[in-house]
């Protein structure tokens, strides 16, 4: 019987496939196509934009963060939004509002606090781990069978211009039943990593969860990488209860360097 999976609000997309089906071979066009996104994917360089993250402390910085919770309908029924700059004084909220009152749970990692805004700036850092895997299933030939590649139209993200490789989970196989869609955005000139979208499923007897990361790097004038946008949304269906939708998303601005006194002090708050 196949999956039936309910569209929400956001970057997920609607549908799952059925993990029970068969699986389909590639044709000798999408044969093709993947040889032509391997040449890609044996060279990929993602140090850019992990660096990007990760130096997000060296930059006065600031920060508006918004997050909803939505019923299994797509009802709203928690929103906030937050504006924060980062720089030589700290963590101070510029803007901040709020309606209904979040359920979060086990799901509290991904919301923050104007208690914790510190925190919070450092916690994008880490974003990257969730969804930059240092061995990415997708990309090994061992496992080509298992998706499929291919070149979608250039585009602009973050302000730089990008070529796109679309690679989508193939049913009946195992190892492409966790990750079942992945973007990859690559910068025209230099080919290297400058944003990525991956789609993740994950089941269990007592629960099922649909989650979607993505996050992009900009560049400043100084030609160094900054993060642009993060956002993570996920659907989860705990058993006896209704599902919850959820999303957090955050976008990052007017940049300088911050002072090595700052820095220090910032890096100092980092949660353990």
């Amino acid at each position: 019987m196949a999956l039936a999976c309910a569209a929400g609000p956001g970057l997920l997309a609607a549908g799952c496939a059925d993990p029970a089906s068969s699986p389909a071979l590639p044709t000798a066009a999408e044969e093709a196509a993947t040889d032509s996104v391997f040449a890609l994917l044996e060279r990929l360089d993602d140090t850019a934009l992990r660096a990007a993250f990760e130096g997000l402390a060296n930059h006065a910085h600031t920060q508006r963060a918004r997050a909803a919770q939505f019923d299994a309908d797509g009802t709203l029924l928690a929103s906030s939004e937050r504006e924060v700059r980062y720089d030589d004084a700290g963590a101070r909220a510029l803007r901040s509002e709020s309606s209904g009152t979040f359920d979060f749970g086990y799901l509290r990692r991904f919301a923050s606090s104007e208690e914790h805004m510190e925190q919070s700036a450092l916690a994008a850092a880490g974003f990257p781990d969730h969804i930059l895997l240092n061995d990415p299933p997708y990309a090994s030939a061992r496992n080509r069978e298992a998706w499929r590649y291919a070149f979608a139209p250039d585009s602009i993200l973050s302000a730089r211009p990008v070529r796109v490789v679309r690679i989508t989970a193939r049913p009946g196989f195992g190892v492409s039943r966790s990750i079942r869609q992945v973007r990859l955005y690559l910068d025209r000139t230099s080919d290297r990593l400058a944003g990525l979208y991956i789609e993740r499923t994950h089941a269990a007897l007592w629960f099922r969860e649909e989650s979607a990361f993505f996050l992009s790097a900009a560049s400043l004038a100084s030609g160094a990488w900054v993060p642009d946008r993060t956002r993570f949304e996920t659907r989860v269906k705990l058993l006896l209860r209704p599902a919850q939708q959820f999303t957090s998303e955050a976008e990052y601005y007017d940049f300088r360097e911050m002072t090595s006194v700052a820095q220090g002090a910032l890096s100092a708050q980092a949660p353990e």
